[in-house]
């Protein structure tokens, strides 16, 4: 619904125009590390996020506007029982070509997972994992939504 709400307050600068370059800061998730953010995870729910909203081009590559999405730090509790995750992601948007930025930001978000959500410690992990996740992307949106462009 939100994401309903926000397509009508896209800039026409910005519908179909943003490109997508490689997220990087993911990592594998392993047994001894708790949850982690793969790459290609992180790409395709920004990719989502981005098509949800009306702003990825049809044709790849193409877009006016790239943005470069770096994960920065996800903070995870050693035990895992009614977690707390932080998340830290920057976020760049240039106009193709261009050096300089249009909008550079470093968003940080946390969300908490407790009994209510899983009783398992592992579960509770990916959930906070997931929702500090979806809070950041989320804030991003409705900051791009709200950016004003030059025309």
């Amino acid at each position: 619904m939100e994401s309903l709400q926000l397509r009508s307050w896209i800039s026409p600068q910005l519908r179909r125009n943003v490109d997508l370059l490689p997220v990087k800061g993911g990592e594998e998730t392993s047994r001894w590390w708790g949850t982690r953010i793969t790459d290609m995870s992180l790409t395709q729910a920004y990719q989502e996020s981005l098509r949800r909203l009306g702003l990825m081009p049809d044709v790849p590559d193409t877009g006016r506007y790239q943005l470069k999405v770096e994960l920065l730090a996800l903070a995870q509790p050693q035990v895992p029982v009614s977690p707390e995750v932080a998340i830290a992601v920057r976020y760049t948007l240039t106009e193709r070509g261009a050096k300089t930025a249009l909008y550079q930001r470093t968003l940080r978000t946390t969300q908490k997972a407790g009994i209510d959500d899983s009783l398992s410690p592992t579960e509770q992990l990916r959930i906070a994992t997931e929702g500090a996740l979806r809070a950041n992307i989320g804030e991003l949106m409705r900051e791009l939504a709200s950016l004003p462009l030059p025309g």
